[in-house]
């Protein structure tokens, strides 16, 4: 567990109170004081699992209609125990809470769409998932206002008193009103106005006349020069509202009595439902925490990594308009040894490592990419401040001990160590010693170790232990500034004498200073520079590669569209070709039309086989389907092909038809019928024509088509094959249904049918054939 100190000296509570600017209730806020870092990692995913599914319902649009509510708690506390009795200013804290309620009732359904909400949800409230207490609702608002004051509405008994009360009163204001005007009155009086003393209605009468107005006094002015009396003329009327009062209080009483009483009842529902609505709360404003910081969820692990991608802490957001990122990956190395000059960032580089890491462990987004991941710790030490203990007489460095001793104990594989300016505050070549063996025991015990210092042999100690990563805080050496950008694999010195040498000491002094200090740590850390630069160098020459590979990667894209244009060209040639097709084939056509005259003695089985192929070779180029023989019903009237007879459809069994014609009936395979499309008043005439024996001349239905309903392309080409029928049969005319509608489909055939060579003439039909409806063809 993480204890309260080490939170305090991360920060931790600072950024709670960041999220309770978001809370709409002290109830909630008082949970988001509680929100401690996890025992276990399953806890603290289950909680960051449930705000990924609250901020995905929020940024879908949806929102939460929580507004501010007081906290009721020590209400529900008091209506658990028996004989549960509220005034009306408490019975408000209910109607505000449960108007909120009301509102969040209609989100429910919504929320537990997410599994790990519904989870949660289902823990606080039980078995029953609906929300709301509408008919307590119903009877706060028609009893109480957000004043705490009882409505005449609350019962019709009530409302009558309160509407006899208001008339009483204005009968003794009004009787007042008579006595204040009266000559034999005047003349006592100290003033003409009526006013309340102790709940009566009184009049202000000089103090050495009130024995000269009978009455009751009821109070005196401070001066004590006005007497405030009640008329004994109205003391009747007095008497009466003070009875009716009574019975109001008397009427209050038994209300508020009723509603603590049904409070009680359901006082474990309220309990749930309450907890609910401050858990929604809760969420709604660290949701909003997020969106201010732009924080994300990262992964949780049990291993001992640590990825943090542009990683901020979140006060120095607030203190600063620009912070610089923390990029860090530690996961082959449990140690991190930071050097760099002072103010460098280094300190703020480890309270951002432990305050993301307390906050994700305690199921908080926190201030980086999500693609970040931090380790599940049970414990967090920290070594952040060197100051003495003048109560306790011990010195910084002896403070400092007490503090690692402690660490030392303690911390485990399952731990986060944060070592800040380890081995100071005393003498250097003995306080590094001692913090090389310090972090290289935490090695050992698997901590994940993150250190500060600017003692070079600490430093060089970590840049040759394998188990060891050292990193820096970059320094601008020609501005003299620091970067505040930790650069891993990296080692540096503290540059104090460059700095010094901003500051103006003197040239000869840092001359000196250096041939103090000798050249060999300095020899070490050009070879470091050195080192960083040839990183520096391959870096450069990755990016280059990058640059690259997204060249051919745009160069692909833009292949991959002018051979989508190519595609395009060449079906937009395949059309052009259809349509060439199309057009030889409308020129065929013509042709063989002007072949049929001459040829309707001649072979005709041969024109019947050079009609069907070019039909089929049309069909081919317009990319038509044959369409399936139309399926024969019972009831429907047919043509015999071989007989050339026609007639009605009397039953179907196993591919044989039953046909009853105008004389007989005759049984044939179903392959060698065809239907016949016969408007109503044909059928009609062809049913009446069957049952009773008469002739019926359905021989002449097969000379009609019905075109309506069919685009103009699609009802040339029927045409085009209906007249061709037409004169290889030698028929002398045909009908032509194309109905009216707006004269589009019927001016085409009639255009079509004068330049039809096989067309002798045409007309439109007879009022008894459908008019202008059909068109009647005379053939060649």
């Amino acid at each position: 567990m993480i204890k309260k100190e080490v939170l305090e000296a991360l920060d931790y509570y600072k950024i709670l109170t960041l999220i309770e600017e978001f809370a709409s209730s002290e109830a909630t806020i008082k949970e988001i004081k509680n929100i401690h870092p996890s025992d276990n990692i399953t806890e603290a995913e289950k909680k960051l699992e449930e705000f990924k599914s609250i901020k995905k319902y929020f940024d879908s649009g949806e929102t939460l209609p929580v507004s501010s509510f007081p906290d009721i708690r020590d209400l529900i506390s008091r209506a658990s125990k028996e004989g549960a009795f509220f005034e009306a200013w408490e019975l408000t804290g209910f109607l505000k809470v449960l108007r909120v309620l009301d509102r969040v009732s209609s989100c429910i359904n919504q929320l537990i769409d997410f599994p790990a909400l519904a989870r949660k949800i289902g823990l606080i409230l039980g078995n029953d998932l609906s929300v709301g207490q509408p008919y307590l609702l119903e009877r706060l608002e028609r009893t109480v206002d957000e004043d705490g004051n009882i409505l005449d509405t609350a019962t019709p008994m009530l409302q009558y008193l309160r509407k006899q009360i208001r008339i009483t009163e204005e009968r003794i204001k009004e009787r007042l009103e008579e006595i204040l005007n009266r000559k034999d009155i005047v003349i006592f009086l100290q003033d003409s106005f009526i006013t309340k003393r102790n709940d009566r209605w009184v009049i202000p009468v000089r103090m050495d006349s009130k024995g000269q107005i009978k009455g009751k006094v009821y109070d005196v002015s401070r001066s004590g020069d006005t007497a405030f009396v009640e008329p004994e003329e109205i003391s009747l009327l007095s008497k009466k509202l003070e009875e009716l009062k009574i019975e109001e209080r008397v009427e209050e009483i038994r209300i508020l009595r009723e509603l603590s009483d049904y409070i009680h009842q359901i006082a474990n529902t309220l309990e749930r439902e309450f907890n609910l609505l401050v858990y929604l709360d809760k969420m709604n404003a660290i949701y909003h925490f997020s969106n201010r910081f732009n924080a994300a969820i990262p992964s949780l692990t049990n291993e001992r990594l640590i990825s943090l991608i542009e990683a901020k802490h979140p006060l120095l957001m607030i203190s600063k308009n620009q912070v610089e990122p923390l990029n860090l990956n530690l996961s082959d190395k449990k140690v991190l040894v930071i050097s760099g000059p002072n103010a460098g960032g280094k300190t703020v580089t480890l309270k951002t490592i432990g305050i993301l890491t307390a906050m994700a462990n305690a199921g908080l987004p926190i201030p980086a990419s999500p693609s970040s991941t931090i380790p599940f710790v049970d414990a967090i030490y920290v070594d952040l401040s060197h100051e003495g203990s003048i109560e306790e007489h011990l010195s910084s460095f002896a403070s400092h001990l007490i503090t690692l001793k402690e660490i030392i104990e303690k911390a485990n594989s399952e731990s986060l160590v944060l070592l800040d300016e380890i081995g100071t505050n005393t003498d250097p070549e003995e306080g590094a010693a001692l913090a090389c063996a310090i972090i290289e025991e935490l090695k050992n015990r698997g901590s994940l170790t993150f250190v500060t210092t600017h003692l070079s042999k600490v430093k060089l100690f970590a840049a040759t232990d394998k188990g060891m990563e050292v990193g820096a805080m970059l320094f601008d050496e020609n501005t003299m500034t620091p970067l505040y950008r930790l650069s891993i694999g990296n080692l540096t010195t503290s540059y104090a004498f460059e700095i010094a040498q901003k500051y103006g000491f003197p040239e000869t002094l840092i001359k000196r200073a250096y041939e103090l200090k000798g050249t060999g740590d300095r020899n070490i850390y050009e070879l470091m520079k050195e080192l960083e630069r040839t990183k520096e160098e391959y870096r450069i020459k990755i990016a280059e590669i990058e640059k690259i590979e997204k060249s051919l990667a745009t160069e692909k894209e833009r292949l991959e569209i002018e051979n989508a244009k190519i595609e395009e060209k060449k079906r937009k040639l395949m059309q052009e070709a259809k349509e060439e097709a199309e057009g030889m084939i409308q020129k065929l056509k013509k042709e063989i039309n002007l072949l049929y005259e001459e040829a309707k003695r001649a072979d005709k089985r041969r024109l019947k086989e050079i009609s069907e192929s070019l039909r089929m070779l049309s069909r081919e180029v317009q990319g038509e389907e044959v369409k399936d023989k139309e399926e024969i019903k019972v009831g429907e009237v047919v043509k015999l092909r071989r007989l050339k007879l026609s007639g009605k459809v009397l039953s179907i069994e196993e591919g044989r038809v039953k046909i009853q014609t105008e004389k007989a009936q005759i049984e044939a395979s179903i392959d060698e019928v065809e239907k016949i499309l016969l408007d109503k008043e044909q059928i009609h005439k062809a049913n009446t024509a069957l049952s009773n024996g008469k002739q019926a001349d359905l021989d002449i239905y097969p000379r009609k088509i019905d075109l309506r309903g069919m685009r103009v392309d699609e009802a040339i080409s029927m045409l085009e094959r209906f007249l061709n029928e037409l004169s290889l049969n030698e028929a002398s005319s045909g009908l032509i249904l194309h109905g009216i509608g707006k004269g589009i489909l019927r001016d085409t055939v009639r255009d079509y049918l004068k330049d039809h060579p096989a067309v002798k003439a045409f007309r439109k039909g007879d009022t008894d054939e459908g008019g202008d409806a059909v068109t009647v063809v005379e053939m060649r």
